[in-house]
């Protein structure tokens, strides 16, 4: 029931009713353009915010301790040691040798020791190919060393050490063995390695062992034993000559010998 002071103040007839009407989609309007608003503001908010950096996680639980490199040595192991080898040249050949250059260097974070006396710190020849069956031990600078050297070696990091072996064209056996065969041509390699510090060895080097040819020697007159020219020029005919000569000496000796006997058979053998 409605009172009369809201009676006369709700206006009557049909654009009454319109207006009403017209209202509601008004306020919605409203409502759809704020909303609108609102949210192009806040992806212009997000769209300008800085973005949150991640943050990093760590597997470690305690850092590693700092090294020392002037702590106490100790012996060298194989991955801490580098160890290299060159020839001053590829060809050999008797009475020239090659030198051989090792260089033994400490990669390691600290100092260590090494026992390297030339029968440990050696360098090996093989006819063939290093480390195949077929190779031939043919020399090692560590057959003729003595067995009471000592070279004990304190290696700082990044230290090298470097030392030489001549090889000529000569074998040698263990314990330097007198006696050994004479070398042959052909193709020779040669390794470096740390006998104490097991899987140290260098890069393969490889030299050509060759042989020159023998001369022929001089003969008393000067030319090559054994030539054409040593001989004088008409020496075949005049042995011809005298070896005919000889025949026909023989030849007549024995016509001589036959007419001798024949003179002495015909003659009649005289009666007593």
């Amino acid at each position: 029931m409605v009172s009369a002071p809201e009676r006369a103040e709700r206006p009557s007839g049909p654009d009454a009713d319109q207006g009403l009407a017209g209202a509601g989609p008004r306020r919605r309007g409203r409502l759809i353009a704020v909303l609108v608003v609102l949210a192009l503001g806040g992806i212009g908010v997000a769209a300008t915010w800085p973005e949150t950096e991640p943050s990093i996680v760590s597997h470690k639980v305690d850092p590693p301790d700092p090294v020392d490199p002037n702590a106490a040595a100790s012996p060298c192991a194989a991955e801490d040691l580098d160890i290299r080898l060159a020839a001053d040249r590829v060809a050999v050949t008797p009475g020239v040798p090659v030198k051989f250059t090792v260089s033994l260097q400490n990669e390691g974070e600290v100092q260590c020791l090494v026992d390297g006396p030339r029968r440990s710190l050696a360098v090996t020849a093989y006819q063939g190919e290093v480390g195949e069956p077929t190779a031939e031990r043919v020399w090692s600078s560590a057959d003729c060393a003595g067995e009471k050297e000592e070279r004990l070696l304190l290696l700082g990091p990044g230290d090298v050490d470097i030392t030489e072996a001549s090889w000529s064209d000569s074998r040698s056996a263990p314990g330097c063995a007198p006696g050994q065969p004479k070398l042959v041509a052909g193709e020779y390699t040669a390794q470096a390695t740390l006998a104490d510090v097991e899987g140290v060895a260098s890069d393969v080097v490889r030299v050509t062992y060759t042989v020159p040819e023998p001369s022929g020697s001089p003969s008393p007159s000067g030319s090559p034993s054994g030539s054409a020219s040593a001989r004088p020029s008409g020496s075949a005919s005049a042995d011809r000559s005298a070896h005919r000569s000889e025949e026909a000496a023989e030849r007549s000796t024995d016509k001589q010998t036959e007419k001798s006997t024949e003179k002495s058979t015909d003659k009649p053998s005289k009666k007593p």
